[in-house]
């Protein structure tokens, strides 16, 4: 090689040893490196005679018959561009360009090869191909719908979600404005901020409708994503979310945030916000002549049917009410849930008002129908409360108010039909309040105390019992008739300790009675119905047996006969076991009730106290005679004690007397007093009430 550029010019020899490209000239038969210039060496990390002393093979990576085949292409000018990766002396494998061409010197044929490092480049080259495979991979893979798009809105590349959803195809719509493809007339003017935001370089999130290849509108979340190279836009990532299912599970949300899951109806807060929206439409519209009703349902006894038939069947009646509730309504009306047993009516318009009266009639009528719920046949009773706007309020809660107001009044009264609220209905609610509250500090402050009404009998002229008949003096309000706060004392529950209160001062009472040596007695209590049903309330007698040292014999208690008769079987087992305690029983208010000879004969019943109702006047009536009379006779007959409650009257007591009922209670003989004024009733006589009677 030397000679060669001896012979033929030393400038190629200069221009070869001094450029600053790696050269090399090879033997195209043997592989040999033949020459090789300073930039070579230094690349190769070798001297130059040792790189002379080398073969191609030792540099390159690949097999030598794969080396062969290289050099053989180069001979043939098939190729002369080659990527090779070359080994350096200290054992670095580096990625080289070489750019090989045949030269012939005689017989001789060389390869005169330059020789680039591509290692960077290579390097470049391979973490491009590694991103733009992530990319491809998440692009045409994604679970959201792609499309990328240049500055004019142009589809450039979409991926396989976004023909999914959109159902286009990229041969179909490259290079085609997307807007004109996913929107219509309506969207248009939406998209067309949505590409001028992003032409700006803004970054763009918002719910949107956007039109299928079918013309079916999806809802969307649209992200779009500029694409910026040196400060200037020229693109977009277009990503579009299908919310579809999300939207549906919204619904789903938002109907169970305003229905009611069992009856499909609407829920009280629903109700709610209807109603305010109908006052403020009402006033709004200034509709004079419209007025808005709001009607309050209750199921009577509901607790009573799902202890009774389970809690499924008590759901299938709710069920079925409420569908009855809709059918018998308007399409305008609303019908909700407004608690366990409670629905509600919303009537937005009504003018004559005689209607709303046919309209409440035709619901209670079809809600009094009979249920078959399991084989079963139901019926139930309804109460109802109705207020109108803006008869009775102009104020949502104040209407609803209201109109519970009036359903508890219907319930109270057993009506089984919607009673129109009343300011005095307004008033009672306000009593029932203060009186509730104040009762529960009655018993701390002391404010209940007991009187008692005498028993004579009249044959011997004798005290033979007392009633216990509490009473409370309010501190501010004074005397608080029992018949106020007895039933608020019920309902609320406080009839439990305020009993028991009862029970053992009216015990303590006779004992204390029977110590200062005044001849025996026996002391009647009241007792309610709830006292009765609440478990343990035998224990609560022989506590307060046990606590007062009062004989069983010596107390009453007196049950209503409405009670007895009808909530018999609850309490069976605790009247036996006040029979076998020992404990009197009287039926109280008797002749008002409907109490069975069975239930009378069964048990140890000690004595019935005949009705104020009949005792009046029974003297003049022949009806009340009869009746009294014939209640004497039964009671005669079943060894039965009487006593009249009431009497108020010579000519009453004379009647009594006359048909063999000598045992009496009443005003003619004393009013209720405190437990000193009785004690005069022990040594005194009613020989001068006689004395007025013989006379």
């Amino acid at each position: 090689m030397k000679d060669l550029f001896n012979k033929h010019n030393c400038k190629y020899k200069e221009m070869f040893n001094n450029n600053h490209t790696p050269m090399l000239i090879i033997d195209a038969k043997t592989g040999n490196i033949d020459d090789a210039n300073l930039a070579a060496c230094s690349y190769y990390g070798y001297i130059r005679d040792k790189l002379l002393k080398m073969n191609i093979a030792d540099i390159n990576v690949l097999k030598e018959e794969e080396v062969e085949e290289e050099i053989e292409k180069a001979k043939k000018e098939e190729r002369k561009f080659f990527q090779f990766k070359h080994k350096l002396s200290n054992g670095e494998i580096r990625n080289v360009e070489v750019y090989t061409g045949p030269i012939k010197l005689g017989n001789k044929e060389l390869l005169f090869s330059i020789i680039h490092d591509s290692q960077e480049r290579v390097e470049l080259e391979s973490k491009y191909k590694k991103n733009k495979a992530y990319f491809d991979n998440l692009f045409h893979n994604s679970p959201e719908a792609i499309a990328i798009v240049d500055r004019d809105y142009r589809v450039l590349e979409i991926n396989n979600r976004f023909e999914d959803v959109f159902q286009y195809n990229l041969k179909d719509i490259r290079e085609k404005d997307l807007t004109e493809l996913l929107c219509d007339e309506t969207l248009y003017e939406a998209s067309h901020n949505f590409r001028e935001s992003i032409r700006r370089g803004k970054f763009i999130k918002e719910e949107v409708k956007r039109r299928r290849k079918d013309g079916k509108l999806l809802d969307v979340l649209l992200l779009g994503f500029p694409l910026v190279i040196e400060g200037e836009t020229i693109g977009a990532y277009c990503i579009y979310s299908d919310i579809r299912e999300a939207k549906e599970r919204e619904k789903k949300i938002e109907l169970l945030t305003k229905c009611d899951v069992l009856t499909g109806l609407f829920n009280r807060d629903f109700f709610l916000s209807n109603l305010d929206y109908e006052i403020l439409k009402n006033k709004r519209e200034n509709r004079l002549d419209e007025k808005i009703v709001v009607i309050i349902l209750c199921i009577n006894e509901f607790k009573e049917i799902m202890e009774a038939l389970g809690p499924l069947a008590a759901d299938n009646i709710l069920k079925e009410f409420a569908l009855r509730l809709k059918e018998g309504v308007g399409p305008e009306d609303i019908v909700a849930r407004f608690g366990e047993d409670e629905f509600a009516i919303l009537i937005p318009k009504i003018k004559d008002m005689d209607k709303l009266n046919g309209l409440t009639g035709e619901i209670i009528e079809c809600l009094n129908m009979p249920f078959y719920i399991d084989a079963n046949e139901i019926k139930i009773t309804t109460s109802g409360g109705i207020s109108i706007y803006p008869d009775n309020s102009i104020e949502t809660i104040a209407l609803v108010r209201k109109a519970e107001i009036a359903m508890n009044k219907s319930k109270e009264l057993n009506s089984n039909m919607p009673i129109k609220f009343q300011n005095s209905l307004d008033k009672e609610v306000q009593e029932y309040f203060w009186i509730k509250n104040s009762l529960t500090r009655a018993l701390p402050n002391k404010e209940l105390f007991l009187n008692y009404q005498p028993i004579y009998d009249t044959s011997v002229n004798r005290l033979v019992g007392v009633e216990a008949l509490i009473r409370w003096e309010h501190k501010e309000m004074g005397i608080i008739p029992p018949a106020k706060f007895i039933p608020i004392a019920e309902r609320t529950g406080l009839i439990h300790p305020i009993g028991d209160w009862v029970l053992l001062n009216a015990c303590k009472q006779n004992k204390k009675w029977q110590d200062l040596g005044y001849e025996p007695i026996y002391i009647s209590v009241n007792i309610s119905a709830l006292q009765l049903e609440k478990p343990g309330f035998i224990k609560v007698i022989e506590r307060t047996l046990e606590e007062s040292q009062l004989e069983p014999k010596y107390l009453q208690l007196e049950i209503t006969e409405t009670f007895f008769a009808h909530k018999y079987e609850y309490v069976e087992d605790t009247i036996g076991e006040l029979n076998e305690l020992g404990v009197k029983l009287a039926i109280d208010d008797f002749g008002t009730g409907y109490s069975s000879l069975g239930q009378l004969c069964q048990f140890s019943i000690n004595s019935i106290k005949i009705d104020r109702s009949l005792i009046s006047d029974v003297h003049k009536k022949s009806n009340k005679n009869k009746v009294v009379k014939a209640v004497i006779s039964l009671a005669k007959s079943l060894n039965i004690d009487l006593i009249a409650e009431g009497v108020e009257t010579q000519e009453e007591l004379r009647f009594l007397k006359e048909n063999r009922c000598t045992v009496a209670q009443g005003f003619l003989f004393s009013k209720p007093v405190r437990a000193e004024k009785i004690e005069k009733s022990f040594q005194k006589t009613i020989r001068n009430l006689y004395k007025k009677y013989k006379d």
